[in-house]
């Protein structure tokens, strides 16, 4: 084979693998069809082989018994012994080998043969091979034999790629739905609440209009978080729209309703941003439950602006080193807790910020950046 000859077989796989619009059947089709051309070989076949059986998923044969769809008995081809030992079989003439005996030639009648096996998340998932009924002339050399290997871990690749989608938009499908049944679920009390609260405050005087206020006001909110917290699982990370708010106006309405008991707030260097109001609420909110939480009495929270975003830190114990490691892109650690941090991360993934967190025995430091531009707060 000759150098150009070798430069064309490896285009022709880069090629492959840059074309992002075609289907996978499209694409598995057309490798079939290189393989085949550039062998200069009769057939070329792809099988799934996962459940026993030899079926064809996709063939340059066009009539005949090895066409797409057909489903034929494993042990008598030549792919099982690629299947068996999971490796590349070459055959350039069957009469000339260790299997000039085999089954495969009687029943299939192909003398000539190479083929690789198609490997699936580390499982066999079936072959590719390229056949003729003729011997060849010469044997296939490395190089070849090299492209038949690469051509059949790339349509491995686009399989299991392929079949990670789809089990993704399974997840999605059943995640949505069960958000609806769970928003459904709890608006349902939701809304009976509200109800008689409105009813109570109507006739209600004193410090008693004062607590159902307070409760009306959590109801709502809790009605808010339910619908934000079933637009992150519908619509994913991405947040609306962007408004001009004050650093420390959002962390006080967030403290106020978390109210967490023998912990106090500090602000400084407050700072005006640009944020979804909503969601950057529901970040402080989950920061400070966290505190009420595990942080134990007389904690303070220091929420700071800084050049590029802004710090929330606390004096408290400090997160589990493995839950720590697991945020903002790391990995997940085996004591991962609640759905807190998690809306954290996706708060800030959706804003486009970067997220880091250290902990230690002395507290817990979140650092968000990539904030955009902040300024000093409007003067009045």
């Amino acid at each position: 084979m000759t150098d150009q000859e070798v430069r064309d077989y490896f285009r022709d796989l880069y090629e492959l693998g840059g074309d992002t619009s075609a289907t996978l059947e499209e694409k598995i089709g057309r490798a079939i069809t290189v393989g085949r051309d550039r062998l200069d070989i009769d057939y070329g076949v792809l099988s799934y082989t996962g459940e026993g059986d030899y079926e064809v998923l996709a063939s340059t044969i066009e009539s005949g018994e090895y066409t797409p769809g057909s489903v034929h008995d494993l042990e008598t081809t030549w792919c099982r012994h690629v299947v068996g030992d999971e490796k590349l079989l070459v055959l350039a003439d069957a009469d000339d080998s260790g299997y000039s005996d085999d089954v495969a030639k009687e029943v299939t009648e192909l003398h000539c043969y190479i083929g690789a096996p198609i490997t699936v998340d580390g499982d066999i998932y079936g072959t590719l091979c390229f056949s003729a009924e003729d011997p060849r002339p010469v044997s296939f050399d490395d190089d070849e034999q090299r492209f038949v290997s690469l051509l059949t871990r790339w349509i491995g690749h686009e399989i299991e790629r392929e079949q990670h989608y789809r089990s993704l938009d399974a997840q999605n499908e059943r995640l949505n739905e069960f958000a609806g049944v769970l928003a459904h679920d709890l608006r349902n009390p939701l809304a009976g609440a509200q109800g008689y609260a409105e009813l109570a405050a109507e006739t209600a005087s004193g410090p008693e209009a004062e607590y159902l206020e307070v409760v009306l006001e959590s109801l709502e909110r809790m009605d808010a978080l339910i619908t934000e917290t079933l637009s992150l699982a519908r619509d994913g990370v991405d947040v609306g729209e962007r408004e001009s708010v004050q650093l420390s106006a959002v962390a006080r309405t967030a403290w106020d309703t978390i109210d967490p008991e023998a912990a106090s707030l500090d602000i400084a260097n407050d700072r005006t941003l640009r944020a979804d109001t909503s969601r950057l609420r529901q970040l402080f909110e989950n920061l400070f439950r966290n505190v009420d939480e595990h942080c134990g009495p007389d904690v303070t929270v220091r929420v700071e602006g800084i050049e590029d975003g802004f710090v929330v830190e606390d004096s408290g114990p400090g997160l589990p080193p493995d839950i720590a490691d697991s945020l903002f892109g790391g990995e997940y650690g085996t004591d991962r807790r609640g759905l807190g941090l998690l809306i954290i991360e996706r708060v800030v993934s959706g804003h486009g910020w970067r997220g880091s967190v250290q902990a230690t025995n002395d507290g817990t430091r979140f650092v968000f950046t990539g904030v955009g531009t902040v300024t000093d707060p409007p003067t009045s």
